[in-house]
């Protein structure tokens, strides 16, 4: 004699976590998605196999989510940023600056590339409230990074003068843009990374007043 098929109720029995685990779960489910930013917490449930109102007991609504999960991009960037090299200590001289530059824009593209939708999401049109947030909890971005890495262009004397605020918008500006650019395809898509970031490192240098 054949076993009945559960009931249709017993199969779409949401899945059981424990309170720390289903928050943990909620954020890779998400992580999971090609498109954080339109993500619902509907959509969220359904691909985690639990409740609407278990998500909403770990987030009050969509913002929280996206809080949530921007707060894991940066952490995430500042990894890259702290394996690329070390900000506490100062480059030894003119090549080691020029190496960090090359290195801060490897990680931030290395980022967007192996993660395009975190990458969206903290760095896109619709971001900043995310990127506030994060700065007021601590956690660093890019301009934590890029105006000490531009001021050691200047103290190991490959550039004249510090950095002002519009050479370090001008880097950041370049470097984002490769990474968009690479993003939608557009010209730099059949370019290696580490070629693409000597050749904007080089042009960065230049811009910012080169000695010799």
């Amino acid at each position: 004699m054949s076993l009945a098929s559960p009931p249709a109720q017993a199969r779409s029995r949401p899945t059981a976590y424990h309170h720390g685990d289903l928050r943990r779960a909620l954020l890779d489910a998400a992580l999971a998605q090609p498109d954080l930013e339109s993500l619902s917490l509907r959509q969220l449930a359904a691909a985690t196999g639990v409740s609407p109102a278990a998500v909403y007991r770990h987030f009050d609504g969509r913002e929280a989510l996206l809080l949530a999960l921007a707060s894991i991009g940066f952490e995430r960037l500042h990894r890259r940023f702290v394996e690329a090299f070390d900000i506490e200590r100062p480059p030894v001289d003119g090549a080691e600056a020029r190496t960090r530059l090359q290195r801060l824009g490897q990680a931030y593209l290395a980022f967007a590339e192996e993660e395009p939708a975190l990458w969206r999401l903290v760095f896109g049109t619709q971001a900043e409230g995310y990127r506030a947030a994060a700065v007021a909890a601590g956690r660093p971005s890019t301009f934590d990074y890029l105006p000490a890495t531009l001021l050691g262009l200047h103290r190991t004397g490959v550039v004249a003068q510090p950095p002002t605020s519009d050479d370090i918008l001008f880097a950041w500006s370049a470097i984002h843009g490769a990474a968009a650019l690479r993003q939608g395809r557009i010209g730099l898509a059949q370019q290696t990374t580490s070629g693409l970031v000597e050749a904007f490192a080089v042009r960065i240098v230049a811009a910012l007043g080169a000695k010799g």
